[in-house]
């Protein structure tokens, strides 16, 4: 059993999705994992931005170690790496706050790449419990976009000559029109580079933009509230 984890909320006038990796496995790995989702299934909605809710997952995350501490001192070496994303219903653009987990790849516009992350924060576990701890970046993402969020099961999965898989060379040749057959197609092919042997577990999370029911058209160009929109 790993902690892999993922979850997504309706927030207002917005989608926030979460993806996570706990550190280590087995039981320990679901106990962490599921007080994650707790505190997200939560906190989602009681913070307007992005990184007021990565502090309280910060928060959170802390005191349920500190919890597990007082009986197992090896607790407090355990940590999970996440990724916050945020897309807002009414601007052609998402915001992500990495907690040291992979980048996201974006497909757009027949190409695809993965959204550079200068300043990722710490795992949660790690960071800090100031929302100013937290950076936000903000990329364009339009109708028929893709992003595609995964765990590092997928970049790590080795063949057996030991190479890691290369999810962005693999992924740049595959259509990406279909979040559904983009995710199997990952997901039989890091399957048949490892050969099978999978020796961690992987989260795969694809999130595709729809054009707005009955309006023919998608969400309105936006200026991003942040100062690091990497692309128009």
């Amino acid at each position: 059993m790993g902690g892999d984890l993922y979850a997504a909320a309706r927030t207002g006038r917005a989608t926030r999705f979460l993806i996570g990796d706990v550190r280590g496995k087995g039981l320990p790995a679901v106990e962490d994992a599921s007080a994650l989702l707790g505190a997200f299934r939560e906190a989602a909605y009681q913070h307007a931005a992005l990184p007021e809710l990565a502090a309280a997952l910060e928060i959170s995350v802390r005191r349920h170690l500190a919890q597990l501490t007082e009986n197992d001192p090896e607790s407090a070496e355990r940590f999970i790496t996440a990724l916050l994303v945020e897309i807002p219903d009414e601007a052609a653009l998402v915001q992500v706050i990495s907690c040291g987990h992979p980048s996201p790849l974006r497909g757009r516009r027949g190409k695809v790449a993965a959204l550079p992350i200068p300043r990722p924060a710490p795992p949660l576990g790690l960071a800090g419990i100031s929302p100013d701890s937290y950076h936000v970046d903000t990329f364009a993402f339009g109708p028929a976009d893709t992003l595609l969020l995964y765990t590092d099961g997928v970049v790590e999965a080795r063949s057996t000559a030991g190479v890691f898989y290369p999810i962005l060379e693999r992924a740049a040749g595959w259509p990406w029109d279909c979040p559904h057959s983009l995710l199997r197609r990952v997901n039989d092919d890091v399957d048949l580079h490892a050969d099978g042997h999978l020796e961690d577990d992987l989260a795969l999370v694809a999130i595709r933009r729809t054009p707005a029911t009955g309006s023919g058209h998608g969400p309105r160009p936006s200026q991003p509230h942040h100062p690091t929109e990497v692309d128009p």
